[in-house]
């Protein structure tokens, strides 16, 4: 089961979803099912009442119309929820990050070595798949406590190329 805090207007609401899709929201013990019925738009009975939601999602964020009306709404699961409060105590230098290769492909270069310490944007590694090169980058500041990928060597789809720490 996936739990998630939904944040409307504010107000926060723990729902869940079972392994069958099926939503439960916390707060209350009725029913709760979603419909797609359209680009971007569901049915959403909560019991015997049916409200019709437009959502679309955008930068990280989701953009609701509740019969006509403009929602303020966040979503995050409770692994986002632990990383964020762990992050803020300033634990999260810690925070293993492992970068896959995206695709299967040929390492042109490794731009970083064991014990550098990397910053957001920074090259880590540079694929070649179909005649283009692919610079894989950080997303977050880190130091390399590993490199697996090698110059020269081909790597799969979804192989470790740099552990970050």
């Amino acid at each position: 089961m996936a739990d998630y805090t939904v944040k409307v207007e504010g107000k926060e609401i723990l729902v869940s979803i079972d392994e069958d899709e099926i939503v439960h929201i916390r707060e209350t013990d009725s029913p709760v099912t979603v419909r797609s019925v359209g680009n971007h738009q569901f049915s959403v009975m909560v019991g015997d009442a049916t409200y019709y939601v437009a959502a679309a999602r955008q930068n990280g964020e989701f953009h609701v119309m509740l019969d006509g009306r403009y929602l303020n709404v966040s979503v995050e699961s409770e692994r986002q929820k632990l990383l964020r409060a762990y992050a803020r105590k300033g634990g999260g230098a810690h925070i293993r990050t492992e970068i896959h290769a995206p695709m299967p492909a040929l390492v042109v270069r490794v731009e970083v070595s064991e014990g550098e310490e990397v910053k957001p944007g920074q090259a880590l590694v540079v694929l070649e798949a179909m005649k283009m090169e692919n610079e894989i980058k950080a997303h977050q500041t880190g130091r390399v406590k590993q490199v697996h990928a090698r110059a020269g060597n081909t790597v799969e789809k979804g192989e470790l190329l740099i552990l970050l720490e």
